[in-house]
């Protein structure tokens, strides 16, 4: 299995080099224009919810792993943030529902409730869902 990890500034303009590094890494696997995009999008859901939910967030950690010749699992964490905004966010919920629409299997790392990383599994040429 081989692993790419990489630290960006928890700020939105950082989430094209996430997504830019995800695309690479997909292509080289041979996923299809449509799973590369499903998986860029997926991550960078990942990356803006936890810049949405920490008040105190300044890095974001996005490891990925490459799982045979045909998996990626992508771990997108806040390591550092604890501060929760105050607010219930929409465009949170919203994350949470696209992130599971486009991957195969997400998990959730959480503490008291909070959400402070994510898990995503995105395979190339089918789903885990149908196993």
């Amino acid at each position: 299995m081989d692993e790419i990890s990489i630290k960006l500034p928890a700020k939105p303009e950082y989430m094209t080099v996430a997504r830019l590094t995800t695309a690479g890494l997909a292509n080289r696997l041979g996923f299809s224009i449509d799973e590369i995009e499903d998986l860029k999008v997926a991550v960078s859901e990942a990356g803006n919810y936890l810049i949405n939910q920490f008040s105190d967030i300044s890095v974001l950690e996005i490891d990925f792993f490459i799982e045979d010749d045909n998996k990626i699992r992508a771990k997108i964490a806040a390591p550092a943030a604890s501060m929760v905004r105050d607010h219930e966010d929409k465009k949170n919920e919203l994350s949470l529902f696209i992130i599971e629409s486009v991957t195969d299997l997400v998990e959730k790392e959480e503490e008291q409730g909070v959400i402070k990383a994510f898990s995503i599994l995105k395979t190339c040429g089918g789903s885990l869902k149908n196993e």
